[in-house]
Formats: structure tokens, sequence, C-alpha cells
């Protein structure tokens, strides 16, 4: 008898893992054939998609087309390329990536990305995106706020973002660049090659700190604990398998995320208490945050706080946004300046049109063109030109998508009367799929800026469809940022383009570093590369030469 019992005993562990591995394998293989069912229903009432297996779904496409793809290409490049392989599909389709991915209907025309986003209509963010975002700001950004609760936070920070707010920050955002263009100076008369999107990442963090906290955290300078800890929080956050299942079961992820959150929060908890201080003691105080404290202040009718310290509520939620206004800001500016210099350096006709209306509208020394702008920041509207090539990049070089959830009753329709189900599906707006569409976008491969430039400077066969361009998203939900980015960028181009010829580095980074594999896509070795969101390959590696005398 006592045999048998020690025999249960030692046997139940095996037991239960058999049971739950069992589970398991039969909640699997459930999910998975409702999945392909459902695609199948899709499939025979006529709606597109690629064909579709029973047991895989699209994964063998997927597969396919990744082989043909460099393995760090940003996933939004598969839309395109099941548009070239599939040019009967149509911009709107299902893709069954199930288990990577939940179903998908893809969606790259512009008028069914408006259904969607549209204040009436609006779908939720998919959950993903909270997936994504917790371990960089925790859940508590406007990326993944809904309702009631996002409309209070937003409403609070937009004044901060507003255009007319923009315009009285335009000396600080002079100061950062001007820090950045003397760094490419020295860079320049160096004269070896170096990852232009390092300086370009460091000053989209300098500024957001100086526009959003006052704080100077003098990336361009020197390393910073918080913003270290935030670049390589990246690394660890994932929408869903797209990272691989490695990095989501490795146990240390877990570490690297608390640890790192950890180090953010010391680090920011003491800058907003700083500027709660300062703002107490100067009630003119016009930071992004001040503006904020104000309005929630305002709102809550709290006329001050007792004991001097900052609202527990407010706190929270101005932590998260000050990481993610961070993480989204660098990430969309960095990547712009990089591909707006990669494209004006490829294009001398372009070149020399910016350099023009620059020499006309800031004088032609450069060497004033910062103290210039900072007297008189609303010359930054009578550049319409520049602004025409920071379009037309974020058109070849969108930087994000907008994931949304589906719902059982929200159905999209197309110009073909054809009605697309999203219920249980990521509705996914691929920007770079709808910015390289040809159904939409003339010359579509080429660079060309005057598809922006106002009415009477544009050939009315370049003139860009309603809602065909929105790499800042359009709607409710667009992104907050997106007048400091585009301030931003027409600052940086304004003081430098006059100041460096570009020539881009990727053979030399080749021949050092002997990367294996694929390293283009259509061509195109300036990719661009998952990492948070996208960014161009290899840290774009350039060469600079100075049209100036170098700094002393």
């Amino acid at each position: 008898m006592s045999l048998h019992l020690t025999s249960t005993a030692h046997s139940s562990p095996w037991t239960v893992l058999t049971g739950v591995v069992a589970l398991l394998i039969v909640t699997f293989v459930g999910k998975a054939w409702r999945v392909r069912r459902y695609m199948r229903m899709l499939q025979k009432q006529g709606l597109p998609m690629p064909p579709h297996n029973i047991l895989l779904g699209h994964l063998g496409l997927a597969a396919s087309i990744q082989k043909n793809l460099p393995s760090d290409a940003h996933g939004h490049y598969l839309a395109d390329q099941i548009r070239q392989r599939c040019p009967d599909l149509g911009p709107t389709f299902y893709l069954d990536l199930w288990p990577v991915s939940d179903p998908m209907l893809v969606v790259t025309d512009p008028d069914a990305i408006a259904q969607f986003c549209a204040p009436d209509h609006l779908l939720p963010k998919h959950p993903g995106v909270k997936r994504f975002m917790y371990p960089i700001t925790g859940g508590y950004d406007l990326n993944c706020l809904e309702g009631e609760t996002w409309k209070f936070w937003r409403k609070l920070f937009n004044p901060g973002f507003s255009a007319g707010h923009m315009q009285t920050l335009v000396p600080t955002i002079v100061d950062e660049v001007s820090t950045f263009r003397d760094d490419l100076l020295k860079r320049a008369w160096d004269g070896k090659i170096f990852s232009f999107e390092d300086h370009a990442l460091s000053l989209a963090i300098d500024v957001i700190g100086r526009v959003a906290l006052d704080t100077k955290l003098n990336i361009q300078g020197q390393p910073n604990p918080w913003i270290s800890a935030l670049l390589h929080q990246r690394q660890w956050a994932a929408f869903g398998l797209e990272m691989g299942i490695g990095m989501l079961i490795n146990p240390m992820r877990y570490f690297h995320i608390w640890n790192n959150r950890r180090i953010m929060d010391k680090h920011i908890n003491r800058d907003l208490d700083k500027r709660y201080t300062t703002s107490q003691e100067n009630t003119k105080s016009k930071t992004i945050i001040d503006l904020a404290l104000n309005a929630y202040k305002s709102e809550k009718t709290l006329a001050g706080n007792d004991r001097g310290e900052l609202d527990a509520v407010f706190r929270k939620y101005a932590l998260s946004q000050m990481k993610v206004f961070i993480f989204a800001g660098h990430d969309t500016t960095s990547t712009t300046i990089c591909y707006s210099w990669l494209l004006l350096s490829r294009n001398p006709e372009a070149m020399s049109k910016i350099r023009a209306e620059h020499d006309a509208v800031l004088g032609p020394d450069q060497n004033k063109a910062a103290p210039v702008l900072s007297k008189n920041p609303a010359l930054l509207n009578r550049l319409p030109y520049t602004l025409a090539v920071i379009k037309e990049t974020l058109r070849i070089f969108p930087v994000v998508s907008s994931p949304r959830g589906g719902l059982d009753n929200f159905i999209l329709t197309n110009s073909k009367g054809q009605r697309f189900p999203t219920a249980n599906c990521l509705v996914w707006a691929v920007h770079h799929g709808l910015h390289h569409n040809p159904l939409w976008w003339p010359r579509v491969d080429e660079f060309i800026p005057e598809r922006f430039l106002p009415d009477q400077g544009r050939p009315d066969e370049l003139r860009p469809l309603k809602n065909a361009w929105r790499p800042f998203e359009v709607g409710p939900r667009a992104c907050i940022g997106t007048e400091l980015a585009m301030t931003e960028l027409k600052i940086v181009l304004a003081l430098t383009a006059r100041d460096f010829d570009l020539k881009e580095a990727f053979l030399e980074w080749d021949q050092v570093h002997k990367p294996r594999g694929v390293k283009t896509v259509d061509g195109e070795r300036a990719y661009q590369t998952q990492l948070g969101s996208a960014h161009p390959v290899d840290g774009f590696p350039v060469r600079l030469a100075a049209r100036l005398h170098p700094v002393s």
C-alpha cells in the first residue's frame, strides 16, 4: 500500500503538468479553428483577401514575403508588399496571421480609414497598443486611455501643443537646434563617417525636455540616466508576437521593465516637483506641464495644495505623458530629420529650392538665421517649400500606423459598396501602404515636394486626395504633438540646410560591418527598421561636408 501511495505522489505533478499542457493545446487548436473558419466565412462572402490556407491562414504568404525583406525591416512594409504581389486585391483586405496577430482588416483606402477615425465613428485603439505602451508608460498615457478619461486628459494637454503656443516656444527650440548645428559642424570638419540619427534623436529629446518641463536634459552633451532607461525599454515593448516568443517569455524582460521604469519614475518625479515649485513661484511660466496643471486645477477647482505638493492624480498621469512625449516625439522627429536630409541630398534641385527659400526669408547669412527666427517666429509660416519637403518626406517614410479594435456592429464600406465587418479584427490603417499606393498618389515613387505647395504653385495632377496624407493620423485621436513636430522640423531645416552637403555612407558601413542577408526594401538601402516605431536602419550612417567655416 505504501509503495502505491508513493508512486501516486510522485506521479501527481506530472499528471497536473500533462493536464495543463493538454488544456493549452486544446485551447490553441480551438482558437485556431475559430479564426480560420471565420476567415473562410468572410472569403465565401466574396470579401477580398489573399489565397487562404485552412491550416496556416496567410502565414505562408507572410513568410515568403519576409524571405525577400531584411530581417529587421519594419512590419508596416507588409501591406504594400502584398499589394505588389496581389495587384487585384484592392486597398482593403483581410489577413489571417494568427497566432502572430489577431485577424486583420488591412486598410490603405483613405476614405475607408476616415470612416473609423472620424469623431462620430471612432474605433477604439487595439488592445495591442496598451500592451506595447505598458512597459514604457504604465498605461496612463493618451495613446492608451479611452472614453471620458481620454477626453479629460487630452483637453488638459491640448493648450500646450496648440499652434499659438508653439510660436512662443520657437526661441527655446532654436536654442537646442543651434547646439545640434554646432555638433554637426564639428562632425563635418572631423570628416569621419557617423550616425546621423544619434544626433537627431538627441536633439528631439532635448527639445521635448525644454518645452514640456523647461528641463535641460542635455542629451546632446552627455548621457542622461532616465533617457537611457527609456530608450532601453523600447526593446522590451511588444504589440504581439512580432518580436518573437523568446523575448516575451524571457524572465529578464520583466526585471528590465521594472528597473527601467523605476529609473524613469525617479528622475521624472524629481523634475515634476521642481517644475511644480517653479510654477508656483512664477505664474507666467508656460511649459506644457504648467499649462496642463493650471487647467487641471481649474477643472478640479483646486485653488492649491496645503501641503505644497503636486496632486497625486495629476502626477500619475503627467508621469505617463512625459514618457510618451519623449518616446513618440523623439521617434517621429528624429526619423523625419534623417529622411528629409536623405531625400534632399538625393535631389539637388529640391535642395537648391529650399536653400533659396531660406535665403529669401531668413536672409543670405545663414549664421544669422537663428537670431532672426528667435526674434520673429512668424517667419516659419513663410516657408511653404520647407513645409512641402517635410510633408513629402513623411509621405515616403511615415513613422507610425494606426491599429484599432473592431466592433461587432461596425461595418466599413468602400466606393464599390462592399461591406467589411470589423468584428474580431485588428483594423489596421497602414500609413506606409496608403502613402505608397499609386491609386492615390501619381508618380508615387518619386520625391516631389511640389505636391504639397499651395494651389498656385502645384500642378493640378499632383493635388493630394482628401484623407490620403495622414502620418500623424487625422481626427480626435490624431497625434497631440503634430504642431510641435512640424515646428521643430521646419526650424531644423531652416538652420542646417544651407550649412552642409550630406552623403549617405551605407556602402562604407557595409564594408566595415559586413551585414548578412537582404539589406534593401524595394531597392532602398535606407529602409525603416522597427525599434518602438520606424527608424532609419543602421542609424543612418553619413559623411558631412561643411559649407561654412569651422566652429571655434
